[in-house]
């Protein structure tokens, strides 16, 4: 029998021989002929796309070729079919292990596929013993001539050859439409939520990136992507089941092997962060299948055309190699987007257009060695391992070493969910997808990467990881915490009932700080759990900010200076219009510290549309604009510390906010801080939302508010009924009455400065103007030295008006000023201040500055006098206030200041419905 016979009967003994010509076994996009004594001028006479070449120009050492090219026989030759044309794109030589391992075999092995290459036209030759690849590129080889690599190192497999001939091996690809797709298909055959067609998405996802990365080792050619492409009756015959069957009996378990669904936590570092002796990492990388649902309608292989079309579109769409990191940024935004019933995948998700700017802020990059960074609701992951993609954040800190996971930065992510947990991991590995190609990396590593960084702490699944709280160990924290707080007793209820301490700590005591909401006992656990000089930068509700949380904030305060406050825009978030706020703490190095200025800012835009599309749009972007702000804000402190709101580095939106304005009795939204004229200025668009959302907004605005009042009602009710006496403002032992100084807007023109001048205004925040300290020195005019009670003294709106006001101000002739010490024993005490170089403090008194207010206001109120044209000195000194006395007759400074503390959260209450009342008539319902 002659050569070409044997080489023919090779060639039907395998099936290759059909009708239509030479068609090998598929091999992902391509097919494969597995050979060893076909010569290659047979192939070309059995109808291969190709022309034999006549002679081969590389110079061999090892190898001795055939006398003619065509006679060449490659064990294993790739074609691509186009048509009814199959191309030959790459050859392979199989060598045993023995010779593979000898200098010499190896090059005679190598050799002999660039001439078998070369001979049939194709750039791409390989080398085997089945458990290491060498890619050679023959062209290159030929041309230089020695033996020249492919950089690539991963176990051979349809994904490297398609990277190889495509020469793709370092394109980054977007999968974003692929997402897309795949949505679709699974929507349609299953009618899951989105949060179970992300988890199907992201479990096919990971199967092929497993299958395109890890070796063959770890991840055998049987439990690969790519066995499930074969025609399903072939398969069926093949493997007895259908493809979705093999996948859910063999493929999905192996995966669950190969990375544990139960690992220790081996860092011991993270373990006593929360006070743990031991922490098992309770999930594995998938486990949401929407297609394991059956129902007598529905099983499992039911689903297969469908399981098969997916696998389709993933093998379309190529190998998951190089992956846009624009994806991984944006993977669950992908499937958040398509469905309006978003909410419990909404709980968990924070946009990527928020969480980038907010890394920013954090200053990752200049943390030292071993920091710690916390996100205590991390949900799928994004504040933790996006800064492994940003180059002035975190890149390249997570590395493998011997083995073993390294962070130059500790990152931990926690949350009580097992699906976000499961999410979280499997988002890790995309972010890690060039050491997961890396063959030093082992799946023991991996898997210690993902259990050391993404906690499930759900042994108590109503507190989650507020159950262990972290105390004083923490460098940076960034979350997004959930918000609850109709149903938030629940959380409270379960504290009471746990027994003994957690990390040092009685819970029970630990998260007593007043406030409502889940968020409330959030910010307690991030202020507890941050080392001096720590920083936290928090989602928060404006709720929270606004609310007569007065216990709750001087909590805060306590241990936390406030940095920043930055109201985004409504719709911000894809589930929700509720007004939210960036809200950054920094933790106290001493109880006697001094508090700088809170940078506040107002962020119209966050670069994207805040409707369902969220189209980019780069350059209208305030969020970012006030992130780089803030961090010119920290690395440039301010020389001095301002009187009063100021524009910052000249950005209409951001501002300088004196620190007392956000005091435990004050709000801590920006709102405030900005004029009708220069909210007016900015532009600020009036939101469209839908009419159910508008219900349940103004439902919560007002259960809240309802909540609020019937709470002061009490206390008022409660403080009001015991003893007051009357007092009169005449008696100048007790109190000094005086006008203010005249100061005309002329002079403000000509003697621009730093002093607030305040006239007549129905608003406590207008100011005439500011004024030059030198002119009112020259003038005999020094700033009030303390602060004080005013009263409007004419004006028809404003005549009666009863302001408190802080010291270094000053006030015109129109305005009554109002304190409870005479004019001699204040002079006394001012100048006993400067004699002894300490503070300028106000006097003592028995009635309280606050209170005065308080009683002066509702004192004008009830004689009428609002409705009177004037409203000087003379007329003020004949008026009396009620004070609340002890059993002994003296006033009662403790109730004063109750009830003054009282009326101020009603003042806020009244601008709350005030504002609620404009933005009902100003949003737009749809």
């Amino acid at each position: 029998m002659d050569g070409s016979l044997v080489s023919t009967e090779e060639l039907a003994q395998k099936g290759y021989l059909t009708t239509e010509g030479i068609k090998g076994k598929r091999f992902g996009d391509f097919e494969l002929l597995e050979l060893g004594a076909t010569t290659l001028s047979t192939l070309a006479k059995e109808g291969l796309d190709f022309t034999p070449a006549s002679t081969i120009s590389f110079p061999c050492t090892q190898y001795k070729p055939p006398a003619r090219a065509n006679l060449c026989k490659p064990d294993s030759v790739y074609l691509h079919r186009v048509g009814n044309r199959a191309f030959p794109i790459a050859v392979a030589e199989w060598k045993a292990r023995s010779r593979f391992k000898k200098g010499n075999d190896a090059l005679a092995a190598a050799e002999q596929a660039v001439v078998s290459a070369l001979a049939m036209g194709v750039r791409i030759a390989i080398t085997t013993d089945g458990t290491r690849f060498q890619y050679i590129d023959a062209v290159a080889s030929a041309s230089e001539g020695r033996i020249v690599n492919f950089p690539e190192t991963r176990d051979f497999g349809p994904a490297v050859l398609s990277d190889l001939y495509r020469g793709e091996s370092d394109v980054v690809r977007d999968p974003k439409p692929l997402a897309e797709t795949v949505w679709q298909i699974i929507w349609h055959a299953t009618k899951a939520e989105p949060k179970d067609c992300l988890l199907t998405f992201v479990e096919i996802f990971m199967l092929k990136f497993l299958s395109d990365n890890l070796p063959l080792a770890v991840l055998p050619a049987d439990f690969r992507f790519d066995i499930l492409l074969t025609d399903p009756e072939e398969f069926a015959k093949a493997k007895g089941s259908t493809q979705i069957e093999y996948y859910v009996n063999s493929i999905r378990p192996k995966i669950k092997q190969i990375f544990a669904e139960r690992l220790t936590v081996s860092d011991e570092h993270v373990r006593n962060i929360f006070g743990l002796a031991a922490v098992v990492s309770q999930t594995t990388i998938i486990n949401g299948f929407a297609f394991l649902r059956s129902s007598p309608t529905t099983t499992i292989p039911s689903y297969n055309r469908t399981f098969c079309e997916i696998l389709a579109e993933f093998q379309r769409f190529g190998a998951l190699t190089n992956i846009d990191p624009e994806f991984k940024l944006r993977l669950y935004e992908t499937f958040l987007r398509r469905s309006a019933r978003q909410q419990r995948l909404g709980q968990f998700f924070t946009p990527r257009n928020i969480v980038k700017p907010m890394i920013r802020m954090a200053m990752l990059n200049a943390l030292p060695d071993n920091s710690v960074v916390l996100d205590p609701a991390a949900g799928v992951g994004g504040f933790i391992l996006e800064p492994l993609l940003f180059p002035d954040a975190l890149p390249g800190n997570v590395t493998f070493k011997d083995g073993e996971p390294q962070q130059r930065v500790k990152l931990i992510g926690v949350d009580v969910d097992v699906s976000t947990n499961i999410l979280a991991k499997a988002n890790m590995l995309l972010h890690l997808a060039e050491s997961v190609r890396n063959p030093d990396t082992t799946t023991d590593a991996l898997n210690q990467a993902l259990a050391n960084t993404f906690l499930l702490i759900n042994e108590n699944e109503t507190l989650g990881s507020l159950l262990q709280p972290p105390r004083d160990s923490v460098d940076v924290i960034l979350t997004n915490p959930p918000y609850v707080t109709q149903g938030s007793s629940i959380y409270r209820k379960e504290i009471e009932h746990l027994q003994g301490p957690r990390n040092g700590v009685s819970l029970r005591d630990y998260y007593d700080v007043g406030g409502l909401g889940v968020e409330a006992l959030f910010l307690r656990y991030i202020s507890g759990a941050l080392k001096p000089g720590g920083r936290a930068f928090v989602i928060v509700p404006l709720g929270l900010l606004n609310r007569t949380a007065q216990r709750l904030k001087d909590e805060l305060l306590s241990e936390c200076n406030i940095r920043a406050s930055i109201q985004l825009p409504r719709n911000a978030f894809f589930n929700t219009a509720q007004p939210t706020y960036i809200l950054v703490l920094e933790k106290r190095k001493t109880s006697a510290q001094s508090r700088p200025p809170v940078f506040c800012g107002i962020a119209r835009s966050i670069g994207e549309t805040l409707d369902y599309e969220r189209v980019p749009t780069p350059n209208d972007n305030d969020l970012s604009v006030l992130a780089d702000l803030f961090v010119h804000y920290l690395q440039n402190p301010v020389e001095v510390t301002p009187t009063r709101p100021l524009t910052y580095e000249g950005c209409e939106f951001a501002k300088l906010v004196p620190s007392d304005a956000f005091a435990p009795d004050e709000r801590w939204d920006v709102v405030r801080h900005w004029t009708d004229a220069e909210h007016v200025a900015l532009g600020e668009r009036a939101e469209t939302i839908d009419r159910a959302e508008f219900i349940d907004l103004a439902t919560d605005t007002l259960q809240d508010l309802i909540g609020e009042l019937q709470q002061a009602k009490e206390e008022l009710a409660s403080l009001s009924a015991r003893k007051t006496a009357k007092f009169s403002l005449s008696d100048p032992e007790r109190f000094q009455i005086r006008s203010g100084i005249r100061i005309r807007n002329v002079d403000l023109r000509e003697h621009p400065g730093d002093v607030p001048v305040y006239s007549v205004f129905t608003r406590p925040d207008t100011v005439k103007g500011h004024i030059s300290l030198a002119w009112l020195e020259e003038k005999g005019y020094p700033p009030e030295p303390f602060p004080s009670v005013t009263v409007m003294a004419t004006g028809a709106s404003a005549v009666g008006t009863v302001f408190y006001r802080e010291a270094d101000c000053v006030m015109t002739d129109d305005v009554v000023i109002v304190q409870p010490w005479s004019i001699e024993r204040g002079a006394e005490w001012l100048d006993d201040a400067i004699r002894n170089g300490g503070p300028v403090e106000p006097p003592s008194s028995d009635i309280d500055l606050g209170y005065l207010a308080v009683a002066l206001s509702q004192t004008i109120a009830q004689g009428g006098y609002l409705y009177e044209a004037k409203l000087y000195t003379r007329r003020v000194r004949q008026l009396e206030i009620e004070v609340p006395i002890t059993e002994t007759g003296e006033p009662d400074l403790d109730r004063q200041r109750q009830i003054a503390a009282v009326v101020k959260r009603l003042d806020h209450i009244r601008a709350k419905l005030q504002e609620a009342g404009a933005w009902s008539k100003s949003v737009r319902l749809s």
